[in-house]
């Protein structure tokens, strides 16, 4: 189940980085940023709202690189990235460990502060599972050299 949690974060990640799909770059500033996220299972087996955080510098280069940046798993498609100046829709398949799982979300970007929401459709082998995360970042200074 961690490596469900960290692939959501890595659509959250695809979110930031995906800039160049579109003309228009999302509206976030250079620098180091922090992230939370709060992630809940309901299913089967349902969880508690489960807690992340991590801070990572996003650099203007990796804006500018946009989706090329990441190591997209070969186990995952992103079937839509939708990018505007304020807003990313996004949506993915993957097939982790045996599991399909469909994420679909949004961001909204504010210049030194995003917010957004995801929900992950799995089929595991205890049943149908939906895992919904609620995201925040903020960016919280300059990045270390």
């Amino acid at each position: 189940m961690l490596n469900v949690f960290r692939s959501s974060m890595f659509f959250v990640s695809v979110v930031l980085f995906s800039s160049n799909a579109l003309a228009e770059k999302p509206n976030l500033q250079p620098g180091l940023w922090a992230y939370t996220s709060s992630t809940t299972i309901e299913g089967p087996m349902n969880m508690p709202p489960q807690k992340n955080s991590n801070q990572e510098c996003l650099t203007q280069a990796q804006l500018d690189k946009g989706i090329d940046v990441l190591n997209i798993p070969k186990s995952c498609n992103v079937t839509q990235a939708d990018i505007k100046r304020d807003r990313v829709d996004y949506a993915a398949s993957c097939n982790m460990e045996g599991m399909t799982t469909l994420f679909k979300g949004y961001a909204t970007f504010h210049g030194n502060r995003l917010d957004g929401k995801m929900s992950s459709d799995m089929n595991t082998p205890l049943g149908p599972m939906v895992m919904k995360t609620d995201y925040q970042g903020e960016r919280v200074g300059e990045c270390s050299p």
